[in-house]
């Protein structure tokens, strides 16, 4: 869908007056280490270095963490700018990544400082309380909930109400929970073999962002937006990023609203309902649906199921999934976020379509997941568990297949009613790499 200016403005105001009534939740998944954001120069070959950690060096002190990086160098009895011009890149690597100094290489990412205001940083986390703020209600029954690493469950509260104190007009409901370790996998060698620890127990490890399934149910449900912890500008950014949030929490509520009332109608056993529905249920979720044998309770079954509005960017090469109609195994053609690794690419036809498709998903959705009786729905039941994924890690200084669960927004989301809606790039500033901090959404705006 494109949503038109007058369109847009309508779902804000759909928004503004519906949500200060309601539960409101943002959802962000933070548990993952900075691991993959520091790959280019946890192993950097000075003598083959990448465009990526090139840029890293000749940058550094642009990064929001270079004051914190000098003045841990100096409580080691050092100087940065002496170790700079004696080329001691090496010590100055280890400072920022060693766990023994600023440890940026294993703390979760959304406590590595993203920008700065005032030659004062400013977390992920902290910057996802202030972006918040900007489209919910910083003290009444909106809030943040992040799924983090048990380990460092203190660390992060203490990081978070010390900026609460500091900011008083940042979200200041927060919640927390953990990725289950009951979903917790193992990981198998090409012969099938599971990976060991030390001790010879068996090595399991977290199953993907799609075990937060039950963490997500937890949740009120009215109206839960999710949101990477990495996806975060600076904060000039912020109305902008606000507005499309309003705009789709207000298409949101919107289908919720007509959905509802035509439950109620087929309830009722209102014969005109079918055909209500059936429009509906095409216009917004699946145009490909064939109705020739629609009664109350199939349309009924239709649209009693958890709602989803996605966002979704025009594409520019990014190297993630999209918005695409996929044949369900029932023979239904659907909508469906697709990933890559979820392609087979061994088909010319198959490899084409997606490396041809017209936008990208920056994980930017809002999610209802409440019938129309207020009762909350069981997300298992609509998740498709042949969707699973395996990809392969180094465990233990050996490459092994790990096993992960259908996505949270893909597989995880199957059989939920979905919408898409285009939404601008200028919006979707990830932080892949630590180099991205250096980008336009994670600057002041001039």
């Amino acid at each position: 869908m494109r949503i038109h200016s007058a369109e847009a403005i309508a779902y804000i105001q759909a928004y503004q007056q519906q949500a200060k009534n309601m539960n409101v939740v943002k959802f962000v998944p933070a548990s993952g280490a900075a691991t993959r954001m520091f790959s280019g120069i946890s192993a950097v070959d000075f003598d083959n270095i990448s465009t990526d950690a090139e840029s890293f060096f000749l940058n550094l002190e642009k990064l929001p963490f270079f004051r914190a990086l000098q003045r841990e160098i100096e409580r080691q009895g050092l100087e940065y700018f002496r170790l700079k011009e004696e080329g001691r890149w090496n010590r100055i690597i280890h400072t920022i990544l060693s766990s023994d100094h600023l440890g940026y290489l294993t703390i979760p990412k959304g406590l590595v400082p993203f920008h700065t205001y005032n030659n004062a940083c400013r977390t992920a986390f902290a910057e996802h309380l202030i972006e918040g703020a900007s489209y919910l209600d910083p003290v009444k029954h909106h809030e943040i909930h992040f799924t983090i690493d048990v380990h460092y469950k203190n660390q992060i509260a203490e990081h978070i109400t010390q900026f609460q104190n500091e900011f008083p007009n940042a979200i200041q409901q927060v919640s927390y929970s953990v990725q289950n370790p009951e979903s917790h996998l193992p990981a198998f060698d090409d012969n099938f073999e599971p990976s060991r620890n030390l001790d010879g127990s068996l090595f399991l490890r977290p199953a993907g962002h799609g075990a937060l399934l039950e963490n997500l149910e937890a949740l009120h449900g009215n109206c839960v937006f999710i949101q990477n912890i990495d996806n975060i500008t600076e904060e000039s950014h912020h109305s902008e990023v606000a507005a499309y949030r309003k705009l789709i929490g207000g298409l949101l509520l919107n289908l919720v609203k007509e959905r509802n009332a035509i439950l109620c109608q087929l309830e009722e056993g209102q014969d005109s309902a079918i055909e209500t529905g059936i429009h509906f249920y095409k216009k917004h979720f699946n145009r490909h649906y064939a109705d020739h044998s629609a009664t109350i309770d199939t349309v009924f079954q239709l649209l009693n199921k958890p709602m989803r509005v996605c966002g979704m960017v025009e594409n520019q090469g990014e190297a993630g999934g999209g918005p695409f109609w996929v044949l369900d195994p029932s023979g239904e053609t659907i909508k469906q976020i697709v990933e890559k690794a979820q392609v087979n690419h061994d088909d010319p036809e198959q490899h084409h379509l997606f490396q041809e498709s017209s936008h990208f998903n920056p994980v930017d959705l809002v999610c209802h997941f409440l019938d129309h009786k207020g009762n909350k729905y069981k997300l298992e039941k609509y998740r498709n568990h042949s969707s699973s994924l395996i990809s392969e890690k180094f465990i233990h200084g050996r490459k092994m297949k790990i096993i992960e669960l259908p996505g949270l927004w893909n597989g995880s989301m199957w059989g939920w009613n979905s919408a898409f809606v285009e939404i601008p790039s200028s919006i979707f500033h990830p932080v892949k790499s630590v180099t991205d901090l250096l980008k336009e959404g994670h600057l002041p705006k001039e």
